[in-house]
């Protein structure tokens, strides 16, 4: 069976927006795996398929890059496919696209198969390496190396996992690990226009645990650098790098 690549139109809801009326981030983010995973279904991996068979699909690293964020009530189509594959890791990229065919966004991600008993993760079974990946397009430049670590903590705050920050893997959900990035900053800099995002997934955290996010200055003044970790063991959840633009 070849990999072909899935498309999904999307409607931003009022819930899904800020204040300017753009879409959010984790809204974004949200579409793009909500395509993935229609794509996956389709190709017979899905995160159900996988759990039948005591398995799951686990985010390790995505990069987002928007070039214009849509607005509340515009339609948009993410695009989305198998771009490649790397020993364990298994890279999809996306494309968000306007109702005018205006590329908005762009995103690379790279996932892990994880044995949701153990924890632990394994080695890609046969029934996924079967699948032959054939992308339509060339893959985008995936995120790769080391993002550098935050050295001078700037703003700080502690967020409680409570029930509605789970997902199917029964941890935090990656997501909401982008939120809990966004509230920690002051509004001063949340009034500029964030234009990228590079964010690695390290470790889960569950419900009960208190996460601690902190944010520092980055390379230059329109970089800040991020992390998370958690209280009650001190071990890096995730860590990322955002890139921001003053809004004219």
């Amino acid at each position: 069976m070849k990999a072909y690549p899935g498309k999904t139109q999307f409607i931003v809801r009022s819930s899904e927006i800020d204040y300017h009326g753009n879409a959010t981030i984790p809204a974004l983010v949200s579409y793009m795996q909500e395509a993935a995973w229609e794509n996956t279904r389709d190709l017979g991996i899905s995160m159900y398929d996988l759990l039948e068979r005591g398995l799951t699909w686990v985010l390790q690293r995505m990069r987002v890059e928007m070039f214009r964020y849509p607005t509340h009530g515009e339609t948009i189509t993410v695009e989305t496919w198998a771009s490649g594959r790397e020993r364990v890791f298994l890279h999809r990229d996306f494309r968000i696209y306007s109702s005018d065919n205006e590329l908005l966004g762009q995103a690379t991600s790279v996932w892990l198969v994880m044995d949701v008993v153990k924890r632990q993760m394994v080695s890609v079974p046969d029934f996924i390496t079967e699948i032959e990946v054939e992308p339509n397009q060339d893959p985008l430049p995936f995120a790769k190396g080391k993002l550098p670590q935050l050295q001078e903590v700037q703003c700080t705050q502690q967020m409680p996992v409570r029930w509605h920050d789970i997902d199917l893997n029964r941890h935090v959900t990656n997501t909401r690990y982008l939120q809990w990035i966004l509230d920690t900053l002051p509004t001063e800099t949340l009034e500029k226009q964030l234009r990228e995002i590079d964010i690695i997934y390290k470790a889960e955290s569950i419900l009960g645990d208190t996460v601690v996010s902190e944010a520092g200055k980055g390379e230059t003044e329109t970089i800040l650098l991020h992390k998370l970790t958690s209280q009650e063991t001190g071990k890096e959840l995730v860590q990322v790098r955002t890139v921001w633009e003053v809004l004219n």
